[in-house]
């Protein structure tokens, strides 16, 4: 077995806001979150979600989508932190139900370019999204793209110690799964709610002078 792992979300986890609401927020035609309303209300899944708001999308080019993804802003210590745990031969890998287009340009864009990601596939095409959804599960109750449950049971079975880092609704089902979790905002109301252990943090600063990490010497 090895030794630690941590498992991080990636939008208002990794990014100061969610790099999708703020891609709807600027491009969509209508109100998109009404489709956001119905997944948290569990009466659709995330994929389903995800597919309905991007048929909003306003025409744009390839451009205008490397202008956003540049303006994407990470947490200001993750990248301090992702170079502590690999110097320290601490496995930092990214779980999300967002698009690997987003994840890995925003990364790319910070100088970070050797992250393991598991996410759903985006491609942009002809100034058309095309999506896939390689991590589905048959079992995933919330059928979402990504399910972050297969995911993170499958390296528990690799690892001693596994840590998550969280925030949001995409992280509801997985957040009692390992034996560490970061949470805020609506992730940290969510655990509060149904009684779950958990460190509450705001930055990367604080995950990374967890003591139980033990990052820092």
């Amino acid at each position: 077995m090895k030794d630690k792992i941590v498992i991080c979300d990636f939008d208002g986890t990794i990014t100061k806001r969610d790099s999708l609401d703020l891609f709807l927020d600027t491009y969509a035609k209508d109100d998109w979150r009404k489709y956001e309303k119905l997944w948290f209300e569990n009466k659709i899944g995330s994929r389903e979600c995800i597919r309905l708001q991007f048929d909003m999308l306003d025409s744009l080019d390839d451009k205008e989508l490397d202008r956003f993804l540049r303006s994407v802003e990470i947490d200001d210590y993750f990248a301090e932190f992702y170079t502590k745990a690999k110097a320290q031969n601490i496995k930092v890998v990214i779980v999300s139900d967002g698009f690997d287009l987003f994840i890995d340009n925003i990364l790319k864009n910070n100088g970070i370019e050797d992250l393991d990601v598991y996410t759903n596939h985006l491609e942009f095409v002809d100034g058309k999204f095309v999506m896939q959804f390689p991590n589905i599960s048959k079992d995933c109750k919330k059928h979402s793209g990504t399910c972050k449950c297969k995911i993170v049971n499958d390296l528990k079975s690799e690892y001693n110690t596994t840590f998550y880092v969280g925030d949001g609704i995409s992280d509801f089902c997985v957040c009692d799964k390992t034996d560490y979790l970061f949470a805020k905002r609506r992730l940290s109301v969510y655990c509060e709610q149904n009684n779950i252990s958990f460190v509450p943090y705001n930055t990367f600063n604080e995950v990374l002078n967890y003591d139980k990490l033990g990052l820092i010497i």
